[in-house]
């Protein structure tokens, strides 16, 4: 927060607590000037053991390529489920439904994100431009309109594409009454961005979500 009006003692010392937090050595850190990218962390993290780490789920690895990159080659929690999801699609679509398109299917596809428009303007009619959308106004304007309107969220622990802590700051600073605070549930599973691929948390989402449900409808 300080930018270029830190101390070289409190960059030190900052250093220090991020070694200590993330598992990067001080010294990268400090090359990096405090500021660590995601794709810088997933690849430096086990560098040494020649592995990189997982985005959607940081319980995944696969070895890394280069051992000189700076930025993750490959997303292994992504790698490791893709083709599993695809042939699941594929066997759905065309066995269950009884669909048969001769067109290609893309199960992820980079140019469509892109190109994304990312422009949002929130209920107060401001919109802003770069970044992603914050769509927090809406979720206010909704709590605000409609008392009883409920939100669960689900949380994984592994999870650093959406992690979980981002989620929690966002909902604490809703800065909504504290009945409409009421309104607002948090869960959380033992596994990453796709908890479902963990066994036990698929059960215990698939609880979480009925429960949720049937709660709602019966207000």
């Amino acid at each position: 927060m300080k930018g270029s009006n830190i101390t070289d003692a409190e960059k030190s010392d900052t250093a220090k607590k991020l070694a200590r937090f993330t598992g990067l050595s001080e010294d990268y850190i400090m090359k990096a000037d405090l500021r660590v990218n995601l794709q810088q962390f997933n690849v430096e993290l086990k560098r040494s053991t020649g592995l990189t780490t997982g985005r959607y789920d940081s319980r995944y690895t696969m070895p890394t390529y280069d051992l000189l990159t700076e930025f993750a080659e490959d997303d292994p929690s992504y790698t490791a489920v893709r083709g599993a999801f695809t042939a699941a699609l594929n066997s759905y679509e065309r066995e269950e439904l009884k669909v048969v398109q001769e067109i290609s299917y893309n199960a992820l596809n980079g140019e469509i994100g892109n190109n994304w428009d990312w422009k949002h303007r929130g209920p107060d009619g401001a919109g802003f431009f770069p970044g992603s959308p914050n769509v927090s106004g809406d979720l206010i304007q909704a709590l605000m309109t409609n008392p009883h309107l409920h939100v669960q969220v689900e949380n994984g622990f592994f999870d650093m594409a959406t992690p979980f802590f981002a989620t929690e700051y966002t909902m604490d600073h809703l800065f909504l009454p504290a009945h409409l605070r009421d309104n607002i549930d948090l869960k959380y599973y033992g596994a990453g961005h796709m908890m479902y691929l963990h066994q036990e948390d698929l059960a215990k989402l698939k609880l979480n979500i009925a429960a949720f449900i049937d709660a709602a409808t019966k207000q």
